[in-house]
């Protein structure tokens, strides 16, 4: 399970940064978009529309694959599904095999859950754009 660790670690710390960053530059946005605004308009706006229900409004938010789907679980249901079958794939693959050093079945593992997880990325990617077209 080593092999896996240090990706993992790096990937996390990775996002964690990349989050960071959008939260400041998303926040700079607000600011600008609130600055545009009149000084009573923001006002009457929160006042008129209920919250989560604001149809006009300007600020970026996440695209979506289809009503109600957020294109980020979308993205983690697949990856999550594509790192499961390439452990199962190595799984199998050592087992059938009978691979018995240690490095080899390191490098099967790896290799089958990069794979199988690239594989889960490129169908949630081919899925979005399906979805969207039909919208």
């Amino acid at each position: 399970m080593n092999f896996i660790m240090v990706p993992l670690v790096t990937g996390i710390v990775t996002l964690g940064i990349y989050k960071f960053f959008e939260l400041l530059i998303c926040r700079r946005e607000r600011r600008e978009i609130i600055g545009k605004l009149e000084p009573g308009s923001l006002i009457d706006y929160l006042k008129l529309v209920p919250m989560g229900l604001r149809t006009g409004a300007t600020i970026r938010t996440a695209s979506e694959t289809a009503p109600g789907i957020p294109a980020g679980a979308l993205k983690v249901g697949c990856l999550l599904l594509g790192l499961g079958a390439g452990l199962l794939f190595g799984f199998m693959l050592t087992r059938i095999t009978e691979i018995q050093s240690y490095d080899t079945r390191r490098v099967v593992y790896g290799g089958s859950v990069l794979v199988f997880g690239g594989l889960g990325l490129i169908v949630s990617f081919i899925v979005e754009r399906v979805l969207s077209r039909r919208r």
